[in-house]
């Protein structure tokens, strides 16, 4: 799941990349597009980041049980 979730961001980010390129030679539009891709690829590292931790804490208390 947290390999899958990761994967998503990336490919996220990949895909800004042309965008990216775009704006370097002079489309501004397209640097919404970057800008609006990185805020996507921020909020979706917070989620995983949440998750691994969760995930964490419930391996401690499994371990901890045992």
């Amino acid at each position: 799941m947290v390999s899958k979730k990761l994967a998503e961001i990336a490919a996220l980010l990949c895909g800004a990349h042309t965008d990216a390129e775009k704006f370097d030679h002079g489309n501004t539009s397209a640097g919404t597009r970057v800008r609006k891709a990185a805020q996507t690829a921020v909020l979706a590292l917070k989620e995983l980041r949440k998750i691994v931790s969760e995930v964490k804490a419930e391996r401690k208390l499994e371990k901890d049980k045992s």
